[in-house]
């Protein structure tokens, strides 16, 4: 069974950023889509890659990054169903409060970063839940509950090859710089229920780690292990828990308090990264959004 093909969004005209999986068994899926601003590079390596037909549009969750080409690409592959959460699933068919949501982050930079995004017909989705498996006829997906960077959002094990796609489960390591990140965006980020979900991928005695940002975090790849990347992935939320509420101590101005926060993370650094580099971890999941799905959550928690 061949291994799944990893297609460079180059989300924001930037390569090595924002990845969709492909896999094929009789039938072939596309995983993640990038968002709608870069469907002509989605397209061209679909194309690269000899496929004409598209069975089905899997996303691990409705954020813009992840599924905001669905729509787009539902159009462009008109037999194609689009795999989604249950709780994802209204957002996809009318994306009026996700357009919303996002724009409230992004604000005027809302059309040029992300281009919009196309709704997708209702009986054009397939609901998909935790442990069901999706039949691509000689290998299966299966879709495993994730919730806490979402509550929308599933990781998919591939059972041919025991790559496991986690969406931004374990948040972004990028292969130029390699230090795990959190992704933890308001308003849904959830602390407890991001660490559980960590355990639950590792559980599946996965033999690869695919992160949508970005690509192979696989068993011996760039000197880390399964459980290496897990525990990585899991200490990182916990000293960035640690930094805001060392923040939050100080101040509950959202500015102020991410600054603290970069400057805490900037020390914590085993290198110093360059300019470049950190403005393409920012495009991924930026100090500023984190520390405001931080702070949304220990309001909540009462913390």
């Amino acid at each position: 069974m061949s291994r799944p093909q990893i297609i460079d969004t180059k989300m924001h005209g930037e390569p090595g950023l924002t990845a969709a999986f492909l896999v094929r068994g009789e039938k072939t899926a596309l995983v993640e889509t990038g968002p709608k601003s870069s469907i002509d590079h989605v397209t061209a390596g679909l194309q690269h890659a000899g496929v004409e037909t598209l069975d089905h549009i899997v996303v691990t969750h409705i954020h813009l990054d992840h599924a905001g080409a669905a729509g787009t690409l539902a159009r462009l592959y008109p037999t194609a169903s689009v795999v989604v959460h249950p709780a994802g699933a209204e957002h996809l068919i009318d994306p009026t409060r996700l357009w919303a949501s996002a724009t409230r982050i992004y604000g005027a930079e809302m059309e040029i970063l992300w281009g919009g995004i196309d709704p997708v017909p209702s009986e054009r989705i397939q609901v998909i839940g935790d442990g069901e498996s999706l039949d691509l006829g000689g290998r299966c997906l299966r879709a495993i509950e994730t919730p806490g960077h979402a509550r929308h959002h599933h990781a998919f094990l591939d059972d041919a090859t025991g790559i496991a796609f986690t969406g931004d489960a374990l948040g972004v390591r990028l292969p130029d710089i390699g230090s795990f990140r959190p992704a933890t965006p308001p308003p849904e980020f959830d602390l407890q229920q991001a660490i559980a979900s960590i355990a639950r991928i590792r559980d599946t005695e996965a033999a690869e780690l695919w992160l949508t940002h970005y690509g192979s975090q696989g068993e011996g790849v760039r000197g880390c292990t399964i459980d290496e990347a897990c525990n990585l992935a899991a200490d990182a939320l916990t000293r960035w828990a640690g930094w805001v509420s060392l923040a939050r101590g100080q101040t509950r101005d959202l500015d102020e308090a991410a600054a603290i926060v970069r400057a805490e993370a900037e020390r914590d650094m085993d290198r110093e990264l360059t300019a470049r580099q950190i403005e393409r971890m920012e495009r991924t999941t930026s100090y500023w959004m984190n520390t405001w799905g931080y702070m949304r959550y220990m309001d909540k928690a009462g913390l």
